[in-house]
């Protein structure tokens, strides 16, 4: 994988200004691809790429890359690259080199936007065809890679990140308030909005066409479109899925360069690291563990037990206190735009530990989204039971009561109340509204009362409407439910995470889950094959039950977190004290002053678990501290 970067005018490019600018962005790119970089230009067109080698590391596979008329700069991998190929030489193509890249090249040369559905793999690239004097920019169907644009009359550019954008263009940064907003409902900025009036991202299985005619925005991947047909019984979607996902985890296992695992308590790593040792001796695997925590935030134990079974090559990393809080700074380093996702941070430091031993890492992100693994789709089946109460009973006992009892992630008894708070704010509401309410970090009084009036044009709630309307799942409640949560949460939040963390250390991660014929497999399951109350994930249980021990598929879902809230009213106190600051609030004129010290001072009295909400804030201001050009005040 990679970093990209370009610039297009069709007028003409100034060659002196042009060189300069594209420098600055691939010195941004750098920790993307710490193996090399290389620039290009016909002086209408250019390109800019710094290269993490992966397969064929040699010059002959170097970017950007030039084939007849077309030069491309491209993030990716394409794990079915010596099958196309084999076809492409079927229709008289021949190859100088064992690069993925040449294929797409050749691929866009025979068929053009065609290729795009032939591709197994994770991608976003540009393409320039000086024989039609056209840019095409793409992106891979689930949004695993990242490509943001900014577009300014003729002129066009885009890059792997914001910041490397942003060293392409004199448009001015001024935030969007839209974006604001999507930041303290999401925790994250879903595309095509970015933090910056202006730019945009190019929204998972898109595409964008720019020539003289101007620009042209469609979708090529619509996973509505490509479900095959409802499987008919449990036992033909078990076959189908078993092959799938083995044929996935053998694809990425395709390299030039060592290979591993993240591999956590959970179910999912596990499942991944079961089928690499099916197919490769004795895979390495990786576990970090938080010194000192909660065993809410323990990994080692649970992976130690996987490993073991599966006797894999494992590496236990043991992170202190002070050694996660120094890395802080890298994180927020990396990130290009507000992202408040507090597993960032672990994120960040297990793929920091992983680069030190090998450069690719097979990832089970994904499985929760396209199998039903968060507990908020056991919510969700719940639901409807508690809706059967009266409404009186409901609104004025259960949910007043419930809204009253105290929460603390570090423990256990006040954490199952947390949830229990949480799902009953929502249950009773119709279900897009649920779906909304679930993901949301806070409700819209509360929103109102911080930013001011919403200026989006849709509700969090019609959002999900429409997400929902889009997934084609006709009347099956559970495919409705993961289809939206496939193309919102997915690439706005785990995505971009695993993204922007991993490559911040020069590491490839890979995803089977999220091979595009597992997703599809799954697509076309009836929802009660994968989600039945009590257990999530249930066909991956049951399709895989022979690759584990029993104990591993009975343990409880949670998340790869680290222990913000405890630090937040300890050794970051003074971190969340300046971000809630109220003379900071009020000289930066976006936020209500004194409610954001309210959600410190409950925090700290044990009264709510308000970490989320914190640490939206602090992650906003250490944007800000780094974009100066927007103006905010310090």
């Amino acid at each position: 994988m990679c970093g990209i970067a370009g610039l297009l005018d069709i007028d003409g490019l100034n060659a002196a200004d042009t060189a300069r600018r594209m420098a600055a962005a691939l010195d941004r790119l750098a920790p993307r691809g710490p193996d090399g970089r290389g620039s290009w230009t016909d002086g209408r067109c250019a390109l800019g790429h710094t290269r993490l080698a992966v397969i064929d590391p040699s010059p002959a596979g170097a970017q950007p890359m030039t084939r007849g008329d077309l030069t491309i700069s491209y993030n990716g991998e394409i794990y079915n690259f010596k099958a196309l190929r084999d076809d492409l030489r079927k229709e008289g193509e021949s190859f100088s080199s064992d690069s993925d890249t040449e294929i797409l090249l050749a691929g866009w040369r025979v068929w053009g936007e065609a290729l795009l559905p032939r591709l197994q793999g994770m991608f976003a690239f540009a393409i320039w065809d000086a024989r039609t004097g056209g840019l095409t920019l793409a992106r891979d169907r689930f949004g695993k890679k990242p490509l943001v644009y900014r577009r300014d009359g003729g002129r066009v550019a885009f890059a792997s990140d914001l910041v490397a954008l942003g060293r392409l263009t004199d448009a001015p940064a001024a935030m969007d308030r839209a974006a604001l907003h999507d930041l303290f409902t999401w925790r994250f900025i879903p595309a095509p909005r970015t933090i910056l009036a202006g730019a945009h991202k190019l929204p998972p299985g898109h595409l964008a066409r720019i020539d003289g005619s101007g620009m042209t925005l469609r979708r090529w991947h619509d996973l509505a479109a490509a479900r095959p047909a409802r499987f008919a019984d449990e036992a033909a979607a078990i076959e189908a899925l078993r092959t799938r996902f083995d044929a996935a985890v053998a694809d990425r296992l395709i390299a030039d360069v060592p290979i591993g695992a993240f591999l956590s308590a959970g179910l999912d790593s596990a499942l991944v690291a079961a089928s690499m040792t099916r197919q490769a001796a004795r895979p390495r695997t990786f576990t970090i563990g938080f010194e000192g925590a909660a065993a809410y935030y323990e990994e080692r134990p649970g992976a130690r037990a996987v490993s073991r079974h599966l006797g894999t090559d494992h590496t236990e990393m043991a992170v202190t206190e002070g050694e996660a809080l120094a890395a802080l700074e890298a994180v927020f380093d990396g990130l290009d735009e507000p992202f408040a996702d507090s597993s960032a941070l672990p994120t960040y430091l297990v793929s920091r530990e992983i680069r030190r031993h090998v450069t690719v890492a097979l990832s089970g992100d994904g499985a929760d989204e396209v199998f039903g693994g968060y507990r908020k789709y056991q919510g969700e089946l719940l639901a409807e039971r508690y809706r059967r109460l009266p409404r009186w009973l409901r609104a004025g006992a259960i949910e007043p009561l419930a809204a009253c009892l105290p929460e603390n992630k570090a423990n256990p008894v006040l954490e199952r109340l947390r949830r229990g708070r949480r799902f009953l704010a929502h249950a009773g509401k119709p279900a897009a509204a649920r779906q909304a309410g679930w993901a949301a970090l806070m409700e819209a009084p509360e929103r109102a009362a911080l930013l001011g009036p919403d200026p989006r044009p849709e509700t969090p709630e019609e959002t999900f409407a429409r997400l929902r309307a889009e997934t084609g799942a006709g009347g099956d409640a559970i495919n409705v439910l993961l289809g939206a949560d496939i193309a919102f949460g997915l690439p706005g939040d785990m995505l971009a995470k695993l993204d922007r963390m991993s490559m911040a250390n020069g590491l490839e991660a890979r995803c089977p889950f999220l091979d595009h014929r597992v997703v599809e497999c799954a697509a076309a399951m009836p929802g009660p094959f994968k989600l039945a109350r009590g257990a999530g994930k249930r066909i991956l249980r049951r399709a895989f039950a022979d690759r584990l021990p029993a104990e591993i598929f009975d343990r409880p879902k949670k998340g790869f977190e680290a222990p913000i809230a405890q630090w937040l009213v300890g050794p970051l106190a003074d971190l969340a004290r300046r971000a809630t600051d109220p003379e900071r609030l009020r000289r930066q004129g976006l936020f209500a002053p004194n409610l954001p010290g309210g959600w410190y001072d409950d925090l700290a009295a044990g009264r709510r678990d308000t970490s989320e909400k914190l640490w939206t804030l602090i992650a906003f201001q250490a944007w800000a501290e780094r974009m100066p050009d927007v103006g905010l005040a310090p």
